[in-house]
């Protein structure tokens, strides 16, 4: 689940540090495969928002008008998501350690 977690906020970071012009072509694909491996690990929230910030990157390359607040607002979103998928994470490996101490 980290890795998932990892390859999840590396594609965002990367996508933020390329430009939602310059690297979105390539981060939609991206996004699209890791969508698909979210679902498939129970990760639908995940697999939800990636999808919808891969929709938003496909939609704005076929603009004019660029308006990249609400991919930007996606992104955060997907983020914070990540944020608490490691405290649950977390909690459950503490869960863990302590109940394998009794």
């Amino acid at each position: 689940m980290t890795e998932l977690l990892d390859e999840m906020e590396l594609a965002l970071t990367d996508l933020m540090q390329s430009g939602f012009s310059t690297g979105g072509p390539a981060a939609a694909r991206r996004l699209h495969t890791l969508a698909l491996t979210c679902e498939d690990c129970g990760l639908h929230t995940a697999g939800t928002l990636l999808s919808e910030i891969e929709q938003a990157l496909s939609t704005r390359s076929h603009t004019v008008k660029k308006d990249d607040r609400s991919l930007t607002a996606l992104v955060c979103r997907m983020e914070r998501y990540i944020q608490l998928c490691r405290e649950k994470l977390q909690e459950q490996q503490i869960i863990q350690r302590w109940q394998s101490m009794i």
